[in-house]
This record gives structure tokens, C-alpha cells and sequence, in this order.
């Protein structure tokens, strides 16, 4: 994952959170259907019109992806067409970073020592200390980063820096490496682990 999708979706999640401590879990009706296909047709010739005279712009792509979501009844057709919209937004999102004098500095969380690591490699890091409402955010960001170079490399060591973003999240939630295992013993003692290499077959989505 490069380190732009990284950004965007910790702001994302960053946004998700400040969501959760103003207004806490929301839960309302979809308040979607058929009533919206004249609307999710539209949009569509809209974005094929301007794609077609060269002048598509972002709003075209989002607002086809947003009333296409909106004309689904079905929540699973509904659920794909909202992460289609949200994909879309992401990359919009990413095209503002990347434009001369809006693009913010990249950066990332990084283990505590290694400003000094850089500092006698002769270069000069500029760092920052996180606020405690990103500290969470950036931390599940470097998950995804560390859990990727695990999946594209597939070396051992990357298991460590797993494992070590992990243990700070656990202590995010008031959680010790012991408390961590624990819960992890137990779980595995009810549902067992994956050395027995099962695969479940799940049913097609018209089984389902």
C-alpha cells in the first residue's frame, strides 16, 4: 500500500472516530431503493457524456457511484456499490494531495529510536510527536503498512514489526503483552488455531 492510500485512510478513520465520540454508534434505515434508478441512470449519461467530450471531472465519477449505491435495495448489491463510492472518494482525495501547494508532508509512525538511526546515517529527520486522537489512527495505519511488506515479502522478520505494532494497540486499549496472549490462548482453546490448515467453502452469493 503506498504511502499516500496510507494517509487517507488514517485521516478517514481519524474522521470515523471524531464521528464516534460526538455522536457514538449510528444506526438509521438505508432509506434506498428503484425510486433512485432514474437518478443512478442519469448520472451515468452524465459521466459518459463528458467522458465522451473529454471534460469528465471527479464529481461526474462520485455522483455516479453515489446514486448508483443509492438505487440498491438489496444490503449486500448495497454494500458493494458504497465501497465502490468511498474507493472512488479515496482517490479523488489522493488526486487533491497530489496538486502543487495542497499536498500535506508525507509522514508515518515510526518506532521511537529510529530518528536516531537516521540522525547517524548523517541525515537530519523532522519529526513531531502525534496528538492522542491520531496516536490510534496512525498505529492502524502502520498495522497495514508493517501486515503488507509481510504479505509482498513474506520474511520472518517482518512478523516482529507485526507483532510490535500490535502490542502498542493492545496497550491503546489498556491491554499488556500477557493480557494480549491470554485472550488469544482463549480463544484458540474454543475454536482452535490454523494448524489443522482448514478451508472453509463458502456458498455463492446467490446460495448465500
Amino acid at each position: 500500500m503506498d504511502e499516500s492510500l496510507q494517509k487517507v485512510l488514517a485521516d478517514v478513520a481519524a474522521e470515523r472516530e471524531a464521528q464516534n465520540r460526538t455522536w457514538g454508534v449510528q444506526d438509521y434505515p438505508d432509506g434506498t431503493g428503484v425510486s433512485f434508478a432514474g437518478r443512478a441512470e442519469e448520472s451515468e449519461r452524465a459521466c459518459a457524456d463528458a467522458a465522451a467530450s473529454g471534460e469528465v471531472a471527479w464529481r461526474h465519477i462520485l455522483t455516479e457511484e453515489f446514486f448508483e449505491a443509492l438505487a440498491e435495495s438489496d444490503p449486500a448489491a448495497l454494500r458493494r456499490e458504497l465501497v465502490q463510492t468511498a474507493a472512488v472518494a479515496v482517490q479523488w482525495i489522493q488526486a487533491l494531495d497530489r496538486r502543487p501547494g495542497t499536498r500535506t508532508p508525507p509522514e508515518k509512525l515510526v518506532r521511537d529510536r529510529i530518528p536516531e538511526v537516521i540522525v547517524r546515517s548523517g541525515r537530519h529527520p523532522r519529526t513531531r510527536i502525534a496528538e492522542q486522537h491520531e496516536y490510534t489512527s496512525l498505529l492502524r495505519a502502520k498495522l497495514l503498512e508493517e501486515v503488507t511488506e509481510y504479505t509482498s515479502a513474506g520474511a520472518p522478520d517482518e512478523l516482529a514489526d507485526v507483532l510490535e505494532v500490535l502490542h502498542a494497540l493492545a496497550a491503546v486499549h489498556g491491554l499488556t503483552p500477557d493480557d494480549l496472549e491470554r485472550r488469544r490462548a482463549a480463544k484458540a482453546a474454543e475454536r482452535g488455531g490454523f494448524t489443522g490448515r482448514v478451508v472453509l467453502r463458502l456458498p455463492a452469493a446467490d446460495e448465500a
